[in-house]
């Protein structure tokens, strides 16, 4: 048990875990296939210079793909968990799901 919360605690110092909103972020992109920048925006409620700065510290860390989209109305800001950003946020759950059922004594 003690190497699992290392490595959670590992984790959580990272620029991606160290931050609930961007923990958030991931939550909310894992229920999702994508999402526009501004539904986003609706669902976690910041401005929307916090949420750039945010997605774009996931972006750097390679945990989310970022990309304009053209539609018939207008562009479109399309965000998407990447494969990586899945198994580091699953990764993140199990140590915490594991740590929380440790036999306490």
């Amino acid at each position: 048990m003690a190497e699992e919360f290392k490595e959670l605690m590992q984790l959580m110092r990272s620029p991606v875990f160290s931050n609930s909103v961007r923990v958030g972020i991931l939550l909310i992109l894992l229920g999702v296939d994508r999402i526009t920048f501004t539904d986003l925006l609706k669902s976690i409620d910041l401005s929307k210079s916090s949420l750039y700065s945010h997605l774009k510290v996931l972006q750097d860390n390679g945990m989310i793909i970022v990309k304009d989209v053209f539609t018939i109305s207008r562009p479109r800001t399309m965000i998407q968990i990447t494969p990586k950003g899945k198994t580091a946020l699953q990764k993140y759950l199990e140590l915490i799901e594991k740590y929380s059922k440790r036999d306490v004594k």
